[in-house]
């Protein structure tokens, strides 16, 4: 029997997004815990408040709320944030058999610091780029410059330099993205 195109694109998919029965499973159980976990993101709960939403779940929630609440970071979000996420991914890891709490203890004690390092060193940066551009301005002001008519120059130099800031900035944030993901990703694969 011929397989219509509807039949053939939703195997495609089933290949493409592996939708066997523990992704669907797994699926499941965020929409389940958006709604369990909805108070803590808003502040509104503790770790703790988490910990006695969550006692009486199996280890498939217990591991799905630790990788959103590990996916939930980032160097944007404040050192607090990320306290009350360390917290909570500890108390979910302290309802576990066997559990490995220092463990996360130690991953997000590196990632505190590696964000506050971040931000440090952006408002460092930041002030870089903005003296240079500054100086730059004053100098395309000079009415010895224009008067010579070499403003051409300036701006071409300016365009330049704008560029080259722009690209050390970028770099500096790929750096700092490389090495948070890559404590996110050691965290998770200790929980999948």
């Amino acid at each position: 029997m011929m397989k219509s195109a509807y039949e053939i694109a939703m195997e495609r998919a089933d290949e493409v997004y592996g939708t066997d029965d523990e992704d669907v499973n797994s699926l499941e159980i965020r929409e389940e815990l958006k709604e369990i976990m909805a108070p803590f993101f808003k502040e509104e709960m503790d770790a703790e408040g988490l910990w006695h939403q969550l006692e009486d779940k199996e280890e498939e929630y217990l591991d799905e709320a630790q990788l959103m609440l590990i996916e939930s970071i980032g160097l944007r979000n404040s050192s607090e944030q990320i306290k009350r996420r360390k917290e909570a991914v500890v108390a979910v890891e302290s309802l576990k058999e066997g559990g490995n709490t220092t463990f996360f203890e130690k991953q997000f004690t590196q990632a505190q610091s590696l964000q506050q390092q971040y931000q440090t060193q952006k408002k460092q940066l930041d002030e870089q780029v903005k003296q240079h551009l500054e100086q730059a301005q004053a100098q395309g002001q000079n009415p010895m410059a224009a008067a010579q008519g070499n403003d051409q120059g300036q701006s071409g130099m300016n365009a330049q330099m704008k560029q080259q800031l722009a690209q050390k900035v970028s770099e500096f944030q790929e750096g700092f993205n490389k090495r948070f993901n890559k404590l996110i990703e050691k965290m998770k694969s200790e929980i999948e």
